[in-house]
């Protein structure tokens, strides 16, 4: 398999860094050969059978083994995840006239000091499948940061991706178990999805990524992206962070407000529950 990284070297440079690092894990193809000057990389043929119905255990379990391909000695040799800032999704509140309360408290992030190898785009699509379960393809938006901001993508309803889609419950939960019974541990996913609330740049694809306030335009106008609308993708959002009662009971309550004024102020855009693989 050929490919050539069209856009930034730095895309180019993640991507060969980001398949070196996990090479090691069978989760990405292996490189064959590579020309720097063109930006282009031959890499081993991946075999791809169709997808079975519980696809997604297979998804968690192999992003669990990406992400656990690198370590606090891999330090530098990637981009530090991004870190979401509040203030744009708080202008947003206020302009759909919502009460934002003690919310604000819930919503000071920080980095989590962890090095796990994210993928930085983990859509149906970017991934193959086989008897040995899910590994990966086109990661040059990969980063240094903290994996479960990836695993939360069934949750969430893949809010990097063109296709967005709720995952059932009872299939969810298996791979959330999946995935923790690889890594060993267990971490609450809650905060995790709430970054993804407040991040204006997972309305737009990746081209349109370009410092414009997302959360600002949505206010006055809507557009489709591929499966649904920038709207409908925040109203879902909301309606997932509005059931964490318990770890966020502040952010909970004001994504219930604001997931009640969207659907009095906007068409709602129904999203899909699906059980197969859509890519």
């Amino acid at each position: 398999m050929i490919k050539q990284v069209i856009g930034t070297r730095e895309a180019f440079d993640r991507e060969i860094t980001a398949l070196r690092l996990a090479e090691h894990t069978g989760m990405v193809p292996r490189i064959l050969d590579v020309d720097q000057d063109d930006q282009t990389v031959v890499l081993e043929r991946l075999r791809s059978d169709p997808p079975e119905e519980d696809w997604v255990i297979d998804y968690a379990r192999g992003l669990a083994r990406l992400h656990m391909a690198t370590g606090a000695e891999h330090d530098g040799q990637l981009p530090r995840q991004e870190i979401p800032d509040p203030e744009p999704f708080l202008r947003f509140v206020r302009a759909m006239d919502v009460e934002i309360g003690k919310a604000e408290e819930e919503l000071v992030f920080e980095d989590t000091g962890k090095f796990d190898l994210l993928h930085g785009d983990p859509c149906p699509g970017n991934d193959v499948y086989s008897e040995q379960g899910a590994r990966f393809i086109d990661l040059e938006g990969a980063s240094l940061g903290d994996g479960l901001s990836e695993l939360v993508y069934l949750r969430m309803g893949f809010p990097t991706c063109a296709t967005v889609s709720e995952t059932p419950r009872e299939l969810r939960e298996a791979a959330e178990q999946a995935y923790f019974e690889e890594r060993g541990t267990k971490s609450g996913l809650e905060d995790a999805c709430v970054r993804w609330l407040v991040e204006g740049n997972a309305l737009v694809q990746r081209f349109e990524r370009d410092g414009t306030d997302h959360l600002a335009r949505v206010v006055d106008e809507d557009w489709f992206w591929y499966s649904t609308t920038a709207r409908g993708r925040l109203m879902f959002r909301a309606r997932v962070v509005a059931e964490f009662t318990e770890t966020h009971p502040e952010m909970s309550a004001l994504a219930r407000r604001l997931h009640e004024r969207m659907s009095k102020v906007w068409e709602p855009q129904p999203i899909d529950t699906r059980r197969t693989h859509v890519s």
